[in-house]
């Protein structure tokens, strides 16, 4: 089968591999109709070119079941499913208590080895991929939610709920959201959701900004305007509720710290790839009485609420699609992406 194949830093190239194959009686295999390049995605098309490499990428994956293994239960073939795009067994003591990232099993190789696209995962940017423990990380789709509304439920979307719930949102909130890319995007749908009455889009891109302002959001340039004055105007001086960083910055983490008010709430979801962080402890989280939070999206436990708001109605998650491309053209899909070319938002796959 075709596949985006990892051959290095900015070279992803559609190579033919393997067809996926049950392994263990808790696989599935799913052929895929929808794909997509996720800004996480980017990260390793960035990073220097890594020891292992020839293995499928993508994490972002609608597709249809094509053959599943025998103690699957709940899935079957020919069911049109969502692929979480962070793998858990569903019986481990972490995924007994929703902490599905963290799964014991599919972690066992080390972090991230459970999110597809890895050399000991194979990702979903190909025609088709094996899915392990099928009943636990596929999600069967209604038939009135059309592909690409339901697409995103598979990593971003559920990651901007995700960062909302973290930052325990309010009804009458002042929310600040650092990134107005495709998480940033449902972080801010997530508010308003949670019950945000302002929620200020800081990007630099000044067309993102627009399409924020187009959402209702109050949105700040911070090469052109001073957000902390901007702030200060919407909460009578006191700071944000909430802040919120999902572009994956170490010092727009501090800048959350700094923006939000005494006993606020910051959320962390952008991938920050330094390590460690230096944070403001005493001066920061402590002096202001801040609770701090971050973590790794876990589809599992969001898709079954956001799937009735997608079939209601209260959300449209294809709005964030600008380019649509065959497989083939993925390499061009990457770099449209990566270089901010075109007003991309987010490119989809077909296969």
């Amino acid at each position: 089968m075709k596949a985006v194949v990892y051959h290095g830093q900015e070279d992803f190239r559609v190579d033919h591999v393997e067809d996926p194959k049950i392994l263990e009686p808790t696989d599935a295999i799913v052929r895929t109709v929808r794909t997509a390049i996720c800004g996480s995605d980017l990260h390793m098309w960035h990073a220097p070119t890594m020891e292992i490499q020839g293995f499928t990428v993508g994490h972002e994956v609608l597709g249809v079941v094509e053959d599943v293994g025998a103690d699957v239960r709940h899935i079957k073939k020919g069911d049109r499913v969502l692929v979480s795009c962070t793998t858990g067994c569903g019986h481990c003591q972490m995924c007994q208590h929703d902490a599905w990232g963290a799964c014991e099993k599919t972690t066992a190789h080390g972090m991230w080895t459970n999110i597809f696209g890895n050399p000991i995962l194979p990702g979903g940017q190909a025609e088709g991929l094996r899915v392990p423990y099928a009943d636990t990380n596929l999600y069967c789709v209604p038939e009135a939610i059309e592909d690409e509304r339901a697409l995103f439920l598979s990593d971003i979307l559920p990651t901007g709920f995700m960062v909302a719930d973290l930052a325990e949102i309010q009804i009458g909130d002042v929310v600040v959201i650092y990134g107005s890319g495709p998480v940033g995007v449902f972080a801010q749908r997530s508010a308003v959701l949670f019950g945000a009455s302002a929620v200020i889009a800081v990007d630099l891109d000044d067309g993102r900004l627009a399409k924020a302002a187009a959402r209702g959001c109050v949105t700040v340039n911070p090469t052109k305007q001073d957000l902390s004055e901007v702030v200060a105007g919407l909460t009578n001086g006191r700071g944000a509720d909430s802040a919120i960083e999902a572009v994956g910055s170490a010092p727009l983490a501090t800048e959350c710290i700094n923006i939000v008010r005494p006993g606020g709430h910051v959320s962390v979801i952008g991938v920050i790839t330094d390590d460690p962080v230096p944070i403001s402890i005493m001066h920061g989280i402590m002096g202001k009485n801040i609770t701090f939070r971050a973590g790794m999206v876990e589809p599992q436990k969001y898709i079954p609420r956001l799937l009735p708001m997608i079939e209601q109605g209260k959300l449209d998650p294809s709005e964030i699609i600008t380019h649509r491309m065959p497989l083939d053209k993925a390499a061009d899909g990457y770099r449209t992406f990566a270089n901010h070319d075109e007003d991309v938002l987010k490119v989809v796959l077909e296969p």
